[in-house]
């Protein structure tokens, strides 16, 4: 959705289902977090798709962690990455500003990778933070990191398959967001229970291809 719709639809929907509900609202805007906290939203996400005013907006909320739901936000960067965390996010998605795809997804997963290990080394990091509004204390959540399980990353974008969602499992990802033109292939419910599965079962490639079966032959 573009913006927040009716909070009677939000509400709704949260009394409708047993799953956690998220709500998107615009990025900075406290009032609309509110609202979606108070008609029963389990998640908010703080969402580019959302964005009041001129894309890249970034006057972010500085006080999620005040809120009573976690907050989800997107990144494309660690220094992202952190300063949403400092911010008081909880979850941590890719961020997608154009075509949703698992392996735009991928790209973005590699170069936060790539910056965590970057950053290790201490002559590379001191020189990093002089140019941005983090400290070093801000660092410490992956300092001595070698993988993304240092952070409440998760996969978003395109993820579509269990393969998919091994993928974003073998990276490290804490978890995943799972495309909703699952919806469009043959067998939707199939395919669900099997992308489920596979977030525990990513490592095991004679499951992973049992999983793969029956899960709807259009490819989407």
């Amino acid at each position: 959705m573009g913006r927040l719709v009716d909070p009677r639809v939000t509400q709704a929907i949260a009394n409708a289902v047993l799953i956690p509900t998220v709500a998107k609202i615009s990025i900075g805007h406290d009032i609309e977090a509110d609202v979606a906290v108070e008609v029963g939203s389990n998640f908010v996400d703080e969402c580019e798709y959302a964005a009041v005013g001129v894309a890249g907006a970034t006057v972010f909320i500085k006080n999620k962690g005040a809120q009573p739901v976690p907050f989800i936000c997107g990144v494309t960067s660690l220094a992202e990455c952190l300063k949403r965390l400092k911010e008081g996010a909880k979850i941590l998605r890719i961020k997608q500003t154009s075509a949703v795809r698992v392996d735009a997804t991928l790209v973005v997963l590699k170069r936060i990778l790539a910056e965590v290990i970057k950053y290790q080394d201490e002559k590379a990091r001191k020189v990093w933070l002089r140019n941005s509004v983090l400290e070093e204390a801000d660092f410490d959540r992956v300092r001595d990191a070698k993988d993304l399980s240092c952070l409440p990353l998760y996969g978003y974008g395109g993820i579509s398959t269990p393969r998919d969602v091994a993928l974003m499992m073998d990276m490290k990802c804490s978890g995943v967001f799972v495309d909703n033109t699952v919806f469009t292939s043959d067998n939707p419910r199939n395919r669900l229970k099997a992308i489920v599965a596979a977030v525990s079962s990513f490592d095991d490639m004679d499951k992973m291809i049992d999983l793969s079966i029956g899960t709807g032959e259009r490819f989407v």
